[in-house]
């Protein structure tokens, strides 16, 4: 059986940073896994053209403004961190940065250099990686990087998400080899779940395997599921399955990401997209 046992999620100072501590705790637990909590930071002189730098701006100055800035950003990260812990504290999470036995651990690093990229790194060597829904409704470099790049998957949450329960998990199943990756990794979840709901849209139905096959296959690792076939109608795929979500009052959805090629994705939408735009639960997805 998988096991989800290192999860990484980075963080930033761009709003609901207690709900989103509270929420990665809450994943944690869920899990009894080891939450790392990377909060990146940048040097000044990386937003500063190296030409205008030789040219332009005085060297003592350049290093008034670094100094300024690392002071600014080393007191935050210290109130940001002081915070985790306490958090951890009082939801009997351990803080440290090895693992124990039967306990759900957590530990805050510091790290610099760009968000993105440094996803795409930490998240080779976990299991899987929060990130919050973007507050513009647009995928992010660190979305794109975490999906692309890390080769983990993603668990896509509301920005003000607590708690986390995955008793009522739908399954958006369109055969696509990326929709097979995201079950795999979520049989853990699946596992736990109450009820597990495999949707399949008329349009998609005709591809294989189908519904049919996927219950049998998760019923040998334990898990009853039942299929419903949904019809889009004149709404787009990635509507049409939120609406049943609702309907079903699902807890989680797993799903595959960036099912077509990035450019069909930016230029006519897609599932991810809009998911990543208009969901407001969480999202458990692999590309």
């Amino acid at each position: 059986m998988l096991l989800t046992k290192s999860i990484l999620m980075p963080l930033s100072s761009s709003g609901e940073v207690q709900e989103r501590m509270l929420g990665a705790l809450s994943v944690t637990a869920f899990f009894g896994a080891h939450l790392e909590v990377l909060h990146a930071q940048i040097s000044p002189r990386q937003f500063i053209p190296v030409d205008a730098v030789a040219r332009n701006m005085p060297q003592k100055l350049l290093h008034e403004l670094e100094a300024l800035a690392d002071k600014y950003s080393n007191t935050e990260a210290s109130e940001l961190q002081a915070k985790f812990i306490k958090l951890c504290d009082e939801n009997d999470i351990v803080h440290s940065n090895e693992s124990i036995s039967d306990r759900p651990t957590a530990f805050w690093r510091d790290v610099n250099g760009l968000r993105s990229e440094l996803v795409g790194e930490y998240g080779k060597v976990s299991d899987l990686i929060i990130l919050p829904h973007p507050r513009n409704g647009k995928p992010t470099a660190t979305f794109e990087a975490a999906l692309m790049h890390s080769g983990k998957p993603v668990l896509l949450v509301p920005r003000a998400m607590t708690t986390f329960s995955a008793e009522r998990v739908l399954i958006a199943w369109n055969a696509s080899t990326e929709g097979s990756r995201a079950v795999t990794q979520a049989i853990p979840i699946l596992q736990q779940a109450k009820e597990v709901v495999i949707a399949t849209s008329q349009s998609s139905a005709q591809y294989k395997p189908g519904a049919d096959e996927l219950i049998k296959y998760l019923q040998r690792h334990g898990i009853k599921a039942i299929s419903k076939n949904f019809d889009t109608g004149r709404r787009s795929a990635g509507e049409a399955i939120l609406t049943l979500a609702d309907s079903l009052k699902t807890d989680l959805l797993v799903m595959g990401a960036f099912t077509h090629t990035r450019v069909h994705e930016q230029i006519f939408g897609g599932v991810t997209w809009h998911m990543v735009q208009a969901a407001k639960i969480p999202i458990f997805m692999q590309h």
